[in-house]
């Protein structure tokens, strides 16, 4: 550690054992004393936590010093960090205390050996040498590296920390605690300082997955994708020397650098030749290992077995499990070991492992250990068995995994294997897992890669489930094509797949707006599946009729009946796909219809039913949370959107993740964050995966966007990525996408050329021309379609006002109070609000004053409850201006804390109460609603407060009391 304390990059994941060091060391609590010994592994970031200190300490008055023990083998240097800090003294004071107290001159001018001083003598100058200095200023006296520290050191050191001192002065040693083997001088000496008075052990164990990956986004100069930092999250275990050593590796999924890997493999050094041997089988182990395994796998008597495990762990190169076993104390170690085996070597003993575990031993762990003792046979077989057990205990990630490694080999599979029935079967688990393009993906290169003797029945298969994977990958073209193919080798007879096949037309059908032939299809399969008592196809194939019925739109009250029975029946079933397919076109039912409260219970109800089954992240499931964010929006409660889309605790699929960052981004666009456009951009690389993840952030970009220019250049690249890779340039969203640029240009008409003006008017018209083919083609819409298509009328009359364009101003007025009364009607407070502030303008303009004052009243009480400042501040030159007189309200984005009784629980603090009640932690909270641990922090604050409790177990108490 230098002189220089200053630091240039923030501390990450160390705030706690900041915090604590402070307060020890004086810096947070002037009448501390004493001292701490810190430890920890070799990289975990002991030096950088104590540079933070002593940039704090030195900006808090502190005299911070700072010696080292080195690494010198037996050359050490008697009171090497004693020595180093006496000669860093300034010139007079390092004069002035040699003269003071002679016996320090040694250390002080070179002759470092202490010859000729009484070794009590010296310790005592030691002492009196800080407390010199601690009479000016206190002093903070760091020694780093104490494992490396010779006897006479050690000595001084425990000398020092015995002492009691006159003026402030305190310490900090650190050592390696994974060099501290069993006879290590050093751990006799750590155990008696620890006994001393006022002397405090710190162990810094390794950094959380989190402050991983923060640190990997502050130390990196370059992007790197998600997979690569979770890559390094895995490889690095906490250790944040190798997190930075791992940043500058291009490939994430190879080898070490052979600089790090070199330094890791000089700890086996240390050990004998059956401590090596050992530790190469527990390095291939991939985990903890047992005694009896390890006796199983290594050719060595038992006794020396044991032997090389104490060494082991005397080394601190092994640590013990809970469950008696052994692994290393950090995994990147076990990479490094198995990376320098021998190929052969590597191979010996996964197949001792193979035949260790092949009886009674866990599948995957004989699958891993058979592929990489190149056994196909075995490796096959295990692999299937495990994608089974773990599809039972619904693991559909680890199940994608086995079924994809054991189709990798399917060469070797036994005679009379399915393996069309495993492709299936691994496009099911990749598309449970969340991976829906994926598991396309995988059936499309299985079709492609088909043998010619395929039979019918087998490519029928394939080309049904193909097609079930592009529908549920949004894709329009591929699904069709299937069925096609799919009818031209599936005989129309009852079987089981010709059932699949006309659920699958059905929903093809809907999907393209063919209402009646989805009707018919659907009612073909669901009755060849009661009659096969095929109870998933009729179930799918319901749901199906249900959502073409209703999208008809005849029978309101009977399309909600239905789908209500549906997801029953189905859930009676067992049939968990079909419950939440029924319950997610249920849930869109309510929303097209402007029952938005309805809606998002129902998208939430979905949301934890495909929790509870392990499908959170498969479609519908992911579509429940994806969808509740955005209806969420559009209610205006968007402190429960940005819970929703809170990934931090979820880690989803990285496509997922962007899906919600893209609602975030709304919320962000709302509250006027410009910086925001920052993940706009990277966002933009996701667009061809999803087209609702491509509306929503390109959306929030002409919003976000510095003028109207650039809003029209995201506009434009968002219609060509839908042109490109969607359903081509018209959907339903260029309403709400034109309404929006064309909101730009009016804002910015006033300061643009005349040239400009009417080039704008040319364009905002062709957008209506635009929005006029997207009702043709996919209408009609509901009433929030109607709502954008009002305001989009609306938004042209404005610009054409601003431009000086020939416009009614009775005929503006009216728009505009239409486009208010839709957004009103389907309950988007934001967007009645921004439409009230665009009649208050005209109002303003035509003389209306105390009609603009009214409409700017309403809208900025709607704004001030979102945090909308842009639309706060367009707001506030109407507030107060009526025809009275007096001046503007004032406009107060945060809200001041609220005093006990004056504010109401929201409905999300009322849940979270009602479980604070019952006694749990906010981590259990935080499960059992879905949301993060620190949004669950942030709700019990708010609940606190309110209530007036200063305590959770009070808050309970007033919530019985009052029944709150």
């Amino acid at each position: 550690m230098p002189s220089d304390w200053t630091t240039t990059e923030p501390l990450v994941g160390r705030e706690v054992e900041l915090e604590r060091l402070l307060l020890t060391t004086g810096v947070g609590d002037p009448e501390a004393r004493g001292g701490v010994l810190l430890s920890g592994d070799a990289g975990i970031g002991k030096t950088r936590l104590l540079r933070e200190l002593a940039s704090r300490a030195a900006d808090d008055g502190h005299h911070v010093l700072a010696g080292h023990c080195l690494d010198l083998g037996d050359s050490a240097i008697p009171f090497q960090p004693f020595a180093e800090v006496l000669v860093g003294l300034d010139p007079p004071t390092r004069q002035a205390i040699s003269e003071a107290l002679p016996p320090l001159g040694p250390l002080m001018w070179g002759a470092v050996d202490g010859a000729g001083v009484d070794r009590g003598e010296l310790f005592s100058s030691v002492v009196a040498a800080l407390e010199v200095l601690a009479a000016s200023r206190p002093v903070l006296l760091v020694v780093e590296d104490a494992h490396w520290a010779d006897a006479s050191t050690r000595h001084l050191i425990r000398y020092v920390l015995a002492q009691r001192y006159e003026g402030p002065v305190r310490f900090v040693v650190s050592y390696r605690s994974d060099d501290l083997h069993r006879r290590h001088p050093l751990r006799p000496d750590v155990a008696e300082w620890s006994r001393l008075p006022g002397v405090q052990r710190l162990e810094l164990g390794p950094l959380a997955d989190d402050d991983v990956r923060e640190l990997v986004r502050t130390r990196a100069t370059a992007g790197i994708g998600d997979s690569d930092v979770t890559a390094i999250v895995r490889r690095a275990a906490g250790n944040a020397f190798i997190v930075e050593e791992l940043i500058d590796v291009d490939d994430q999924a190879g080898p070490l650098p052979s600089t790090l890997s070199d330094l890791m493999l000089v700890r086996l050094d240390r050990l004998d030749d059956a401590g090596r041997q050992v530790i190469r089988a527990v390095a291939c182990a991939g985990g903890q290992v047992s005694d009896g395994l390890l006796d199983a796998v290594v050719d060595l008597p038992a006794a020396t077995i044991e032997e090389a495990l104490r060494g082991a762990l005397d080394h601190r190169i092994l640590t013990r499990t809970r469950s008696d076993g052994y692994a290393f104390r950090h995994a990147l170690l076990a990479e490094v070991v198995r990376d320098d085996l021998l190929p052969a070597e590597r191979r010996r003993i996964h197949a001792a492992y193979v035949r260790a575990l092949l009886d009674n031993g866990d599948s995957a762990d004989v699958a891993r250990h058979a592929f990489e003792a190149q056994m196909p046979d075995v490796a096959f077989t295990a692999s299937v068995q495990a994608a089974e057990q773990a599809t039972r205990v619904t693991g559909h990630d680890e199940a994608a995994q086995h079924y994809e490694r054991a189709l990798s080999v399917a060469g070797s599979a036994p005679d009379g294997t399915d393996v069309v029935d495993l492709v299936i079967a691994a496009s099911e688990a990749l598309t449970a897992s969340g991976y829906v393009r994926r598991a396309w993906k995988l059936i499309d290169d299985h079709l492609q890669d088909a043998p010619r003797d395929l039979s019918d029945e087998e490519r029928g298969r394939l080309l049904v489930a193909y097609g079930t994977a592009a529908l549920l990958a949004d894709r329009l073209v591929e699904p069709v094509q299937a069925v096609e193919q799919a009818f031209a080798v599936v005989p129309e007879q009852p079987t089981a797949l010709r059932a699949s096949l006309e659920a699958l037309a059905a929903q093809v059908a809907a999907n393209d707006r063919r209402f009646d032939d989805a009707i018919r299809w659907a009612t073909q399969a669901i009755t060849l599946g009661q009659r096969l008592g095929l109870t998933r196809v009729v179930a799918d194939a319901s749901a199906t009729k249900a959502r073409a019925r209703s999208r008809i739109g005849d029978d309101p009250g009977g399309d909600e009946r239905r789908f209500h029975d549906v997801a029953e029946t189905a859930r009676g079933a067992g049939n968990v796909v079909a419950e939440l397919r029924a319950r997610h076109h249920l849930a869109f039912h309510y929303y097209e219809r402007g029952d938005l409260d309805r809606a998002e219970r129902e998208f939430l109800g979905a949301m934890r039913t495909a929790a509870d089954a392990g499908r959170q992240w498969a479609p519908y499931g992911f579509d429940g949370r994806f969808f509740a964010a955005v209806t969420a929006y559009h209610r205006g409660r968007w402190d429960l959107v940005e819970e929703l889309v809170d990934i931090t605790a979820l880690r989803p699929p990285s496509v997922h993740a962007a899906c919600l960052e893209a609602v975030g981004l709304l919320v962000h666009a709302g509250r006027g964050e410009r910086d925001r456009l920052a993940t706009v951009r990277r966002l933009r690389d996701f667009w061809p995966k999803d087209i609702a993840l491509a509306i929503h952030s390109g959306t929030a970009a002409i919003d976000l966007a510095s003028d109207a220019s650039a809003a029209a250049v995201w506009h434009d690249e968002l219609v060509a990525t839908l042109a490109k890779d969607w359903a081509g340039p018209f959907p339903p969203a260029r309403l709400r996408m034109g309404a929006l640029l064309v909101a730009r240009f009016a804002d910015d008409a006033a300061h643009t050329s005349t040239t400009e003006r009417a080039a704008w008017v040319d364009r905002a018209h062709e957008l209506r021309a635009d929005a006029d083919r997207a009702i043709a083609e996919r209408g009609p819409f509901g009433i929030e379609g109607d709502a954008w298509s009002q305001r989009l009328d609306a938004e042209i009359l404005r610009l054409r006002w601003y431009a000086g364009a020939e416009t009614e101003l009775a005929t503006l007025l009216d728009s505009w109070q239409a486009t208010l009364k839709n957004f009103a009607a389907l309950g988007d407070p934001y967007e009645e609000a921004r439409s009230g502030s665009r009649l208050a303008e005209v109002l303003h303009a035509s003389g209306d004053v105390p009609g603009a004052k009214a409409a700017a009243d309403a809208a900025h009480d709607k704004a001030l409850a979102l945090r909308a400042q842009p639309l706060l501040r367009r707001l506030e030159p109407f507030l107060g201006s009526g025809a009275g007189g007096g001046s503007p309200r004032t406009v107060t984005v945060s809200a001041p804390a609220p005093q006990p009784g004056e504010k109401p629980l929201t409905a999300r603090e009322r849940e979270v109460l009602d479980h604070l009640v019952e006694g749990r932690t906010n981590g259990e909270i935080a499960t059992l609603l879905f949301i993060s641990t620190k949004t669950v922090s942030v709700h019990v604050s708010n609940i606190l407060a309110k209530l007036g409790a200063s305590t959770r177990t009070e808050a309970a108490a007033i919530a019985r009391r009052q029944r709150v």
